[in-house]
């Protein structure tokens, strides 16, 4: 079994690979074409930010093993190594005490004016009683994302004697206990806390989470900190609460653009700015070598995999189109609002029943889970193990009978206040369909920007609701509405080419006998 290693990562990883008697040889800084003249030669690939892993060069390949030591993934075509029955391995536990720390580091730091004060010292100063600090003892923090380095932040501040409390749908309350945090929602999280730290992915549901209206509920000596990831806050929106002294500051080592030049954030005083270190320290480098040369030794020696963003083999070509209709109930169900702790029923009917189920739910609880997990990389191989470590209970089942259809795959998510269900099809000549939510049959293409309004079926609901989208810029592509019963509850579903901003989609709730709206993006 042969190694390379392209980027530096641990003396201990690579003695690890080494003592179990692969040949490991370590070319750091090669570029693309250098790789794909010798790449033939090697089983694994272990990279950390600097090489970039290509199409071209895993086209060239008879690779085994991608393995990145560390989280992101930015610089490794998964989509052509999935191609090419490649796995592809993180190593995403190294950097979690380290980025813990720091967000510890940054509460001091804001709480004691730390950076102002050395500041000042260095210009001759001498500002005891301007610079008097908070003691974070008795103080709340609020943890968004209560995933890894959420938990450990936790553990920390409570030995500090801070009251925490934190904002995960996912998180069940068992977990909650364990951490001594109290779960609450995000408003009640933003309103209550001293310290407000972020810890949770970028995607496109979490992008500007913290916008102008979120940060102004925070209170006026709140202080904000992220070590997560740049864009969960719109630093637009952050600027002008901070320059006008709405929130008494905050701590970024992450940015929507990185290097953040020319950002406003720079010209402040009430802020601390450091470069993406969350990860940068001796201990961090070494620990995520190890682990990563750790998972490489388990898949290759034991077939155990573990930290994996792709599928490792090739699947029955019968199931895989049903794939991405079951990653697209998920997601829909998940941003239908009913996304949390509880039970999921996955239903596989028809053809589909004699084809197996694990995938299957393996694909719907991705869905589920990847828009709003701290885990970014949640994919067919984790994801049924991390929705039960989460207290998502997953239950399948199978019957023969589909209805009208060949094949069907419902699913029902269960919590304490509400049951929803959502089905599709894939069905001949016309490809995957959404066919029934809660019950009201439809036909919809799970995919692109989608508006669900539930409503009372009366004359004039149409136009209304076509009057302010259009009166805001957004198109309607097609729309279609189910309905149980005349004059009763109904439901709207238009598919429209622009996505729906919150302003708007307030417009649209405004509407008399409009029980709800949800813009749901596929």
């Amino acid at each position: 079994m042969r190694v390379l290693v392209a980027d530096e990562i641990s003396k201990s990883g690579v003695d690890m690979l080494k003592a179990k008697g692969y040949k490991v040889d370590v070319k750091t800084g090669l570029k693309e074409d250098e790789l794909v003249k010798i790449i033939k030669d090697y089983d694994v690939i272990l990279v950390r930010s600097a090489t970039k892993v290509t199409k071209k060069i895993i086209k060239a390949s008879k690779l085994k093993v991608i393995g990145r030591a560390g989280i992101g993934i930015d610089n490794v075509d998964v989509s052509a190594a999935t191609e090419g029955g490649i796995l592809v391995m993180i190593a995403p536990s190294g950097n979690v005490i380290s980025t813990a720390e720091l967000t510890i580091g940054f509460i001091f730091a804001l709480a004691r004016k730390i950076a102002e004060a050395d500041a000042s010292m260095k210009k001759g100063e001498w500002k005891r009683k301007e610079l008097k600090g908070l003691q974070v003892s008795g103080k709340t923090l609020g943890i968004i994302g209560l995933g890894r380095v959420g938990a450990e932040v936790a553990r920390r501040a409570g030995a500090l004697g801070m009251k925490t409390i934190a904002y995960d749908p996912l998180v069940s309350p068992e977990v909650g206990v364990k951490l001594h945090v109290r779960l609450v929602t995000l408003d009640r999280l933003l309103e209550e806390s001293d310290f407000v730290s972020l810890h949770t992915p970028l995607t496109p549901q979490t992008k500007d989470l913290l916008g102008k209206t979120e940060l102004s509920h925070m209170k006026k000596s709140a202080m904000l900190i992220n070590c997560a990831r740049g864009g969960v806050v719109n630093e637009d929106a952050l600027y002008e609460i901070l320059s006008e002294g709405r929130i008494g500051g905050a701590a970024l080592d992450v940015y929507s653009e990185e290097p953040p030049k020319g950002s406003k954030l720079l010209t402040l005083n009430n802020v601390v700015l450091t470069p993406h270190l969350g990860a940068t320290t001796k201990e961090a480098q070494e620990d995520v070598g190890s682990e990563i040369a750790e998972q490489v030794i388990a898949y290759l020696e034991d077939n155990v995999i573990k930290n994996a963003v792709n599928l490792p083999a090739k699947l029955d070509p019968e199931i895989v189109p049903y794939m991405p209709l079951a990653e697209a109930l998920g997601t829909f169900i998940c941003q239908l609002g009913k996304c949390g702790t509880g039970k999921v029923e996955i239903s596989c009917r028809g053809e589909l029943a004699q084809k197996g189920t694990k995938i299957i739910a393996a694909s719907v609880v991705t869905g589920l889970l990847s828009p709003i997990s701290e885990e970014f990389n949640v994919n067919y191989i984790n994801a049924l193990n991390f929705a039960k470590t989460r207290g998502i209970e997953i239950v399948t089942s199978t019957s023969d009978d589909a209805g009208p259809f060949k094949n069907l795959i419902r699913v029902t998510m269960h919590t304490n206040s509400h049951t929803t269900s959502v089905a599709g099809s894939l069905i001949a000549d016309k490809g995957p369909r959404l066919v029934e939510i809660d019950g009201s049959k439809v036909d919809i293409v799970p995919e692109g920007n989608l508006l669900l309004i539930s409503h009372m079926d009366k004359p004039g609901m149409i136009g209304k609701v076509g009057t302010v989208l259009g009166d805001n810029d957004v198109n309607i592509a097609s729309m279609e509405v189910a309905r149980q019963e005349t004059r009763g509850p109904a439901m709207m579903i238009l598919e429209i080419d622009e996505s729906v901003s919150p302003e708007v989609l307030e417009k649209v709730k405004a509407i008399p006998d409009l029980t709800s709206a949800t813009y749901i993006r596929l």
